[in-house]
């Protein structure tokens, strides 16, 4: 219809303009999902190899372990000085530490506590230094420090 009420001339030619319109608009570049696309995209292109490599290709740490023989809570309760574990634990990234706990009582070295007869392992992945309690040290205290390599 035109703007008098009356009917177009060629109703095929109103019908073909809008959809030419639909499809100049679906071409338009660049269009929201296209973006979104490629952000994700190039987001995802940047941060994997970083999270990767992380994981892969990178040496092993060293294994550590602290073998805590049965009778060590007597032996500290009896006021002994029982040299199991340093003051001072220094591991660096993807060190493994494997504490062997014998004895009948649980056992905190920091924040690992390894139950009577339990073996607990922990890898180091982010550096970190912080004092902690340590049931095995007549003091009760511990520094563990975890650094970069």
């Amino acid at each position: 219809m035109t703007d008098s009420g009356e009917a177009a001339e060629h109703p095929e030619d109103q019908h073909h303009d809008s959809g030419s319109e639909a499809r100049r608009r679906d071409r338009g570049w660049p269009n929201q999902r296209t973006l979104l696309l490629y952000l994700v995209g190039g987001l995802l292109i940047a941060v994997i190899p970083v999270v990767v490599s992380r994981f892969v290709d990178q040496p092993d740490g060293e294994a550590y372990t602290i073998d805590i023989p049965p009778g060590t809570a007597e032996r500290l309760a009896a006021g002994e000085d029982v040299e199991i574990v340093p003051d001072e634990l220094e591991f660096k990234l993807r060190d493994l530490l494997i504490i062997v706990n014998r004895d009948s009582v649980k056992h905190t070295i920091g924040p690992f506590e390894v139950g009577p007869g339990e073996t607990s392992e922990h890898t180091f992945g982010e550096a970190a230094a912080f004092n902690s309690y340590c049931s095995l040290h007549p003091a009760g205290s511990i520094r563990i420090s975890i650094g970069d390599g």
